[in-house]
């Protein structure tokens, strides 16, 4: 399970057949090679076709999800999941 606050980011890289699944909150998901960006709410899910770099980002709050494979595709592609925090601006 994953735990997203505002500020941060997950990046999967070679995930082509995962399925993201959001248990609460509200994210924005970009797929290299996809035309169109995926708002999700809680309880529904987004499967990755592409093998390039997904982005998945909440849109405020904290947003939880879970993200799963089918059996043939976690033989196949080894996947890279990191969980960013973007900069923010210093205080004064």
């Amino acid at each position: 399970m994953h735990r997203l606050e505002h500020g941060m980011f997950l990046r999967l890289e070679r995930a082509a057949g995962a399925q993201i699944r959001l248990l609460s909150g509200r994210v924005w998901i970009t797929e290299s090679g996809r035309p169109e960006d995926v708002f999700l709410c809680s309880g529904q899910s987004y499967d990755i076709v592409g093998p390039g770099r997904v982005v998945v980002e909440p849109q405020a709050g904290l947003a939880t999800l879970t993200i799963s494979r089918e059996a043939a595709s976690a033989k196949a592609h080894r996947s890279c999941f990191d969980v960013h925090r973007t900069a923010s601006p210093e205080r004064n």
